[in-house]
C-alpha cells in the first residue's frame, strides 16, 4: 500500500489519561503540516478539537471467562476489518498508539500492512495492551526512564509524557505570593481525573469540619465529575468555604493557575501535568489500577520530594495533611523546588525527532 506523506494515525482509548497526551502531540504535528486524523471510541474531548475521528468498537477485555470475555473477542476481531479499512481509505504514513486495546488494533493493523508505528507507555508500569503492541511497534516511547526495562532495549526510548501546550503555557515556579496564606487565600484544586473520583470527593465533604480552622486561609477548586457535583455543591453552600464547583474542566489550565496544591488521583497525564507546572500535590491513587499502576507513578514523585501520597485506605488522613501543608507554606515551596531533580526531556521534540525517522 502506497503511504501519504506527512499524514498520521493517532489511536487512543477513551480516557483522558491516553487521550490528552495524543492532542498534546497533534496540535505539535499540524503546526509542521501533518495531516492528522485520530481512531478510538468516542471521545467528546477529540470532538472539541476538531480532528477527524473515526470509531472503533472494541470494548474492555475481562481477565475471567465470562459473556463480557466473548463480546469482547467477537468485537475485537470486527474492529481488526474495520481498522483495515481505515488504514487503507487514508493511508497514513505512520501510526501513532497511546495505549489501550484500540491502539493494540491500530499498531497490528500498521505492522500487517507494513506502515511503520510508534507506541507511547503513559504509566509507570505498562498495560497489556502496549506490552502486545511493544511486539509490532518501531519505537517504544515511555514516560519514566525506569520503565525501559519492560520493553526490548534496542526500541525503548525514554521520551516523557506530552502535555497539552495550554497547560505548558502558565509553567512557572511557586512564588511567595501563591504559597501565603497571609498574603492571598491559598487554592487548593481537587480533581479525580476525567471521570471524577466518588471517594476523593466524598472524603473532602466529610474533612469540612476538620478543615473549618482554615477557612478564611483557602479557597477550593472541586472538580467533582457528573456524578457527584450535587451532592458536593450542597455541601460547601452552607460551611462558609470560599469554594469554585465544576462538573468537568475542558480548559483544567485555569484552574492549575491559580492553584498552591492539587489534590488527585496519580493518573499518568496527571503526573506529566505536576511534572511540567511544578505543582506541590497530596496523591491518593485509585487503588484497582491495573498492576496498581497509579502507586507507581506517584511514587515516582514522591521519591523526589514533590508529592504526598496518601492510600485510598488511608484517605481520613487528608485532612490532616492539608491542615500540615497550608499551615507550612515554606514545605509547599520546597516540594514545588525539588521537581529541579527530575531530568526529563522535551516529550514533544523528542516525539517529532522519532517521527521523522520514520517518515
Amino acid at each position: 500500500m502506497k503511504r501519504t506523506e506527512k499524514k498520521i494515525l493517532i489511536a487512543v482509548s477513551s480516557t483522558g489519561g491516553h487521550i490528552y497526551p495524543g492532542i498534546a502531540l497533534a496540535a505539535a504535528l499540524k503546526k509542521k503540516g501533518w495531516d492528522i486524523f485520530f481512531v478510538g471510541k468516542k471521545s467528546e474531548i477529540i470532538a472539541r478539537e476538531n480532528y477527524r475521528f473515526y470509531t472503533l468498537s472494541v470494548v474492555g477485555y475481562s481477565r475471567s471467562l465470562s459473556v463480557r470475555t466473548a463480546v469482547f473477542f467477537i468485537k475485537f476481531f470486527y474492529s481488526i476489518i474495520q481498522a483495515f479499512k481505515i488504514l487503507l481509505k487514508e493511508k497514513p504514513g505512520i501510526v501513532m498508539g497511546f495505549g489501550g486495546y484500540v491502539s493494540f488494533l491500530a499498531i497490528f493493523s500498521a505492522w500487517l500492512m507494513k506502515i511503520p508505528s510508534m507506541i507511547h507507555e503513559q504509566n509507570f508500569i505498562p498495560g497489556l495492551a502496549n506490552k502486545l503492541s511493544a511486539k509490532f511497534a518501531d519505537f517504544i516511547c515511555v514516560s519514566f526512564e525506569d520503565s525501559k526495562k519492560y520493553f526490548p532495549s534496542e526500541k525503548a526510548v525514554f521520551t516523557g509524557n506530552p502535555v497539552r501546550q495550554e497547560i505548558l503555557n502558565i509553567a512557572r515556579p511557586l512564588d511567595y505570593r501563591r504559597i501565603n496564606p497571609a498574603a492571598t487565600p491559598l487554592a487548593i484544586l481537587i480533581f479525580g481525573g476525567s471521570q471524577g473520583a466518588h471517594n476523593i470527593n466524598i472524603a473532602l465533604i466529610n474533612s469540612i469540619t476538620k478543615l473549618s480552622s482554615l477557612k478564611e486561609k483557602i479557597r477550593l477548586i472541586h472538580i467533582t465529575g457528573e456524578n457527584d457535583f450535587e451532592i458536593v455543591e450542597n455541601a460547601y453552600k452552607n460551611d462558609g468555604f470560599t469554594t469554585e464547583v465544576h462538573k468537568y474542566l475542558y480548559n483544567i489550565e485555569t484552574a492549575y493557575k491559580n492553584a498552591s496544591l492539587v489534590v488527585c488521583r496519580a493518573g499518568a497525564t496527571t503526573i506529566a501535568e505536576l511534572i511540567a507546572l511544578k505543582m506541590p500535590a497530596i496523591l491518593i491513587p485509585y487503588p484497582y489500577s491495573t498492576e496498581n499502576h497509579q502507586k507507581a507513578n506517584a511514587e515516582y514523585l514522591v521519591k523526589n520530594g514533590c508529592a504526598i501520597l496518601i492510600e485510598e485506605k488511608e484517605i481520613k488522613k487528608l485532612p490532616e495533611e492539608i491542615i500540615k501543608l497550608v499551615n507550612n507554606p515554606e514545605s509547599l515551596a520546597k516540594m514545588s523546588e525539588s521537581y529541579q531533580k527530575i531530568s526529563y526531556p522535551d516529550p514533544v521534540e523528542t516525539f517529532l525527532a522519532l517521527i521523522e525517522k520514520l517518515a
